[in-house]
């Protein structure tokens, strides 16, 4: 298992991303996604979570400073 601040199977929400480098729509905002994959990002020590909703059709990826426990 990956140390993270998040593990899978949870829930969270995804947050707007600070440096505003990666955009999140606000219907993003207010869905609960599950986490269903953790994997090594680019940098080291940058987990980035593959995230599932099922008001969406396909996985997303986001870095764990865009997510928020539930």
């Amino acid at each position: 298992m990956q140390d993270g601040k998040f593990c899978i199977g949870q829930q969270v929400h995804m947050i707007a991303d600070r440096s505003n480098i990666v955009r999140v729509h606000p219907d993003q905002l207010e869905r609960i996604f599950e986490i269903v994959r953790i994997v090594p990002g680019e940098r080291d020590g940058e987990l980035q979570y593959h995230l599932r909703s099922t008001a969406e059709p396909h996985m997303r990826a986001a870095s764990e400073s865009q997510l928020q426990a539930v």
